[in-house]
């Protein structure tokens, strides 16, 4: 993502990470910063980041308030990242632009759910893993899992 905004149109790329991201042809044209200052800065947030204990409701109102004011948050990671109550009262306040939801708190998506048609939330149903290299990668961790299985071998990735 941060290579197509960077390299394809151009734009100044901004990040938060544990460690800096050693990609070559990136290293240039992004930065990392802490946490605060990216929500301060970034005019378009996108989350990519696991669930855990320490991102489970990362984003809440005092988070969406940080934010600049006009910007767009995107969450293709995992909906408990988010405070969707609080995302609703930033967009519903105009402080947020837009949102763009791939996941949800609780999925699928309730009917009633004031995401499903506020007038600021652009939805989709979960697939913003839908690229060539993610869906190749899932079939082969599929055929591996299979294979090891067949072979009388625990699988590299179980669900317990």
């Amino acid at each position: 993502m941060a290579r197509r905004g960077a390299l394809g149109f151009g734009m100044p790329v901004l990040y938060c990470n544990r460690s800096p991201v050693q990609v070559p042809d990136l290293t240039a044209h992004a930065r990392r910063v802490e946490f605060e200052e990216l929500l301060r800065q970034a005019d378009i947030i996108v989350l990519t980041l696991p669930l855990t204990e320490q991102t489970r409701g990362l984003m809440g109102a005092a988070q969406f308030a940080a934010m600049k004011a006009g910007a767009i948050f995107i969450n293709g990671a995992r909906g408990a990242i988010v405070h969707e109550e609080a995302l609703l009262a930033a967009l519903d306040s105009g402080h947020l632009r837009a949102a763009g939801l791939d996941v949800f708190a609780t999925e699928p998506l309730p009917p009633d759910s004031p995401l499903r048609n506020h007038p600021r939330v652009t939805a989709t149903p979960h697939i913003g893993s839908a690229t060539h290299e993610t869906r190749r990668a899932m079939a082969q961790l599929a055929t591996s899992n299979l294979l090891e299985a067949l072979a009388g071998k625990r699988p590299a990735a179980t669900v317990t």
